[in-house]
């Protein structure tokens, strides 16, 4: 069997059971911690809680019972499946088991097979359970529009990034001109505007670093992009062009010709507004002691309106420690 990646702790104050049941699991590509007691058992769920435990019903010093009953009443530990390790069939101790919060049990001695698929099988029911809570979690937080994940996700993937210290760039997004867009063409055309801006990131994110980077949506025309920070440049040119090249075909060609569109404001003046364009602020994580996502919004959301003030397409890069990082060859601007 090759190596699974799950973490397994035995818990039993006999330290020849331990090792027996540690050796054969090991042996089949699993991680394995030895806990002797109750001390050990809440230390790891604190500091590298295990994927399933496998708890001794015949300790003498130790009321597994009781401490598989505290496991369920923690929320750190809830969801890690618990077996217990059982001597002999009797009825009385495996209904303890389950009454605890057990998911099963297994009968010593027992044939090596069936020992290894029930551990298997469990480990497999927890990581499809934990799966399809992430994915209720995307689905309720995701944007209704886009379908991508939203403020909880975005806040979610940013701290993480941090807590890893991972050499991340975190773009925020937004149209230029949207509402007058808006105001002119009306609310259905930029719900199409925004699908494109939505497919203009992700196409970019998959091209320039597969895998690897992280699209969000605010709300409205609101974007959040995390990526290698290395790709930064790249990756903001990628996305300033391909808006550009697509987003005339939602005018229509007198708008197109002219560059721009003709819209009346809320006073009733004629107004004249360029076409839509990207701006985008950039921020390196490993330019500022950031602890917190919300550090992170508040920094992002002041380098996005600097990007606002140049005319176009742009990336700003946020410059307090580092230099400028332009994707385009003008001199004095990033903008496209």
């Amino acid at each position: 069997m090759k190596n699974t990646g799950h973490t397994i702790a035995i818990v039993d104050d006999d330290r020849q059971e331990r090792r027996i049941h540690a050796v054969t699991l090991q042996g089949h590509g699993h991680r394995v911690l030895e806990v002797p007691d109750e001390a050990g058992v809440v230390g790891l769920i604190h500091e590298r809680p295990p994927d399933l435990f496998l708890i001794s019903a015949d300790m003498s010093v130790v009321d597994g019972f009781a401490l598989c009953r505290r496991l369920k009443e923690d929320p750190a530990a809830r969801g890690i499946p618990v077996i217990f390790i059982t001597t002999g069939h009797d009825p009385t101790i495996i209904d303890r088991a389950f009454a605890a919060g057990a998911v099963d049990t297994i009968t010593r001695p027992c044939h090596l097979n069936e020992f290894l698929a029930r551990v298997a099988t469990h480990l497999e029911l927890r990581r499809l359970f934990t799966e399809v809570q992430h994915l209720r979690e995307l689905d309720i937080d995701a944007n209704p529009l886009t379908h991508l994940p939203g403020n909880n996700s975005i806040a979610s993937a940013i701290q993480k990034a941090l807590g890893e210290e991972q050499d991340a760039v975190v773009i925020y997004t937004d149209l230029d001109n949207f509402k007058a867009y808006n105001d002119a063409y009306g609310f259905s055309a930029g719900d199409d505007v925004l699908l494109f801006n939505a497919e203009t990131l992700h196409t970019a994110l998959r091209t320039v670093c597969p895998g690897e980077g992280f699209l969000g949506h605010v709300g409205g025309d609101d974007f959040v992009v995390l990526a290698p920070a290395a790709v930064a440049a790249e990756l903001g040119a990628r996305i300033a062009q391909t808006f550009d090249s697509g987003v005339p075909n939602f005018y229509n060609q007198e708008d197109q010709a002219r560059g721009s569109i003709l819209t009346t404001d809320r006073r009733g003046k004629r107004c004249t507004f360029p076409l839509l364009s990207i701006s985008m602020g950039g921020v390196l994580l490993r330019d500022h002691r950031f602890t917190r996502f919300v550090e992170v919004a508040t920094v992002c959301a002041e380098v996005k309106h600097a990007a606002k003030r140049i005319p176009g397409s742009n990336l700003f890069m946020d410059r307090r420690g580092r230099p400028r990082l332009q994707v385009a060859p003008e001199p004095e601007s990033v903008s496209i």
